[in-house]
């Protein structure tokens, strides 16, 4: 199901393509998401071993959102600086057992020259989020 609202990434702006990934994500849309990324791209999600390459990369979405009825990742600042984009967000969601969840995290995405996402690697508090899906 693809998001008719999202708009494919500029080459020539990279902040374009952090945009669409957010849209992507919070729509579910993981033929979009897998699009996103180069074929070659490079993925360290804190917490859970790095991944390599455009297929790897898409099959950590699913697994990871199934857990939430709904969850949405906002970015609250986007900074560009060249071809690196950092993104200060904040998510909030809903397990399936019904647990709401909130925490801040900061994603750094490398974009190449196509306009797709050659990098990223993700950043927030696992012990405090591990916390909060216990109910603790």
């Amino acid at each position: 199901m693809t998001d008719q609202t999202t708009s494919p990434p500029r080459p020539d702006d990279p902040r374009s393509t952090v945009e669409a990934y957010f849209d992507a994500v919070n729509a579910r849309d993981f033929d979009t998401l897998a699009g996103l990324f180069a074929e070659d791209a490079s993925f360290r999600p804190v917490g859970s071993p790095d991944r390599r390459g455009r297929e790897d990369i898409a099959a950590y979405y699913p697994p990871l959102l199934a857990g939430f009825v709904h969850g949405t990742d906002t970015p609250t600042r986007i900074s560009v600086a060249g071809r690196v984009v950092t993104a200060e967000i904040h998510f909030e969601g809903r397990t399936v057992q019904g647990v709401d969840i909130a925490f801040d995290a900061v994603d750094v995405f490398d974009i190449d020259h196509d306009g797709r996402i050659a990098g990223l690697s993700l950043w927030y508090d696992t012990r405090d989020v591990a916390r909060q899906v216990r109910g603790g």
